[in-house]
């Protein structure tokens, strides 16, 4: 069982399933209707919060596809059932048998309808942010790019809704052979104790790759820097030895997702991009 819930927000939403989303995908009604939604950005109750700073640069600068508006979580209880709207929101995620109980932030693209519960909203994107417990300032400088992304990945629902593994970011997997052609950026800290060194990476890959300072892979995304992949990793840190670990690798160029995998933490598989992961794409 997989639980959804905010400590950010007043919501709880409670998923069944082993995989990181089971809301109902969207019907080729609903996502026909996704151009003339108004897209309603749910801000933290917080006046300084660094999320709602940087969420609502990012719509400002990147977002095309619908109308938008920028609304508190009171508004957006009164207005979730109204099939008018779609909702970017911020919640909490955890899993049942994770028994230490670690929460992840994810991003949510939700599109309204008359249901009781809020899982019942049919769900276009779902993307990990950070672990609960991080301070904003790890992740929000990546939210242009998870925006990005998330618009992109809403078009292609809308053009061809009958392609339901979109609902799994699995599906862009299919991208990982053209990581060759890319440089890819790495902060030290998100790899595995046993790859973090170049020697160590060049045995596993013949891709270019760079292990750098998070101060390089901002710019990387600020200049949406072309043939350039950053690794997004999301885990626990050294908080636990639970829980999962999410990897993302995510074009700052183009805001395509080349990779996605997620492993449970445990004695050999600790929390950070894997041998495993490297071995993947390096089969290519």
């Amino acid at each position: 069982m997989k639980k959804l819930l905010s400590p950010i927000l007043p919501i709880c939403l409670f998923f069944t399933g082993t995989s990181f989303s089971q809301a109902p995908f969207p019907t080729p009604e609903e996502a026909g209707r996704i151009p003339q939604i108004t897209t309603m950005v749910v801000l933290e109750n917080d006046m300084f919060s660094s999320y709602n700073i940087f969420v609502k640069d990012a719509m400002e600068k990147h977002w095309k596809q619908t109308p938008f508006e920028f609304i508190s979580t009171g508004e957006f209880e009164n207005l979730r059932k109204d099939p008018d709207y779609g909702f970017l929101v911020l919640t909490g995620t955890s899993f049942e048998r994770d028994k230490g109980h670690v929460y992840y932030n994810f991003l949510n693209f939700l599109l309204g309808k008359d249901v009781k519960k809020i899982e019942e909203m049919p769900e276009l994107c779902s993307f990990p942010l950070s672990y609960s417990e991080a301070d904003e300032d790890e992740y929000v400088y990546k939210l242009e790019l998870v925006v990005r992304f998330m618009q992109q990945h809403a078009e292609m629902i809308t053009k061809d809704p009958s392609v339901t593994a979109l609902q799994y970011l699995t599906y862009y997997n299919r991208n990982t052979p053209e990581l060759v052609n890319k440089t890819l950026l790495l902060e030290e800290d998100d790899l595995a104790e046993d790859v973090n060194t170049e020697e160590e990476i060049r045995e596993l890959i013949n891709h270019t790759f760079r292990i750098v300072s998070r101060e390089e892979i901002e710019e990387a995304i600020s200049e949406k820097r072309p043939h350039t992949v950053i690794l997004h990793k999301v885990g626990p840190e050294n908080t636990s030895n639970t829980g999962r670990t999410y990897k993302v690798l995510i074009g700052c160029d183009d805001a395509r997702v080349y990779y996605f995998n997620y492993h449970t933490i445990n004695r050999r598989n600790p929390d950070g991009f894997l041998k495993s992961d490297f071995r993947r794409i390096g089969r290519y």
